[in-house]
């Protein structure tokens, strides 16, 4: 199954990568996301069906939740492909 970025969701991992290269070694910022990208791919599979986040707004839209070190990552299963809508700080929905 493919794994789609909407561009909320991507630009927040260009961001995180940016920053955490910023205060580590270079090229950290890449490790985090092939450590991000090998995670999605992880529960991208078929035939997998996911409960709603626990986030009322989010489970509205009708998205599932998982979590990577700290980040949730709303997503939806559409027409085949594990799409990422947003990846939200965790300690901003507690």
């Amino acid at each position: 199954m493919n794994v789609v970025l909407k561009p909320e969701a991507e630009e927040t991992i260009f961001e995180v990568s940016e920053f955490v290269d910023s205060v580590n070694t270079e090229g950290s910022g890449n490790r985090w996301i092939d450590k991000i990208s090998t995670f999605l791919l992880s529960y991208a599979r078929s035939n997998v069906q996911y409960v709603l986040c626990r986030d009322e707004s989010l489970a509205t839209e009708g998205l599932s939740c998982i979590t990577f070190n700290g980040w949730i990552i709303a997503f939806k299963i559409e027409e085949g492909e594990f799409v990422v809508y947003q990846l939200i700080r965790g300690s901003i929905l507690i």
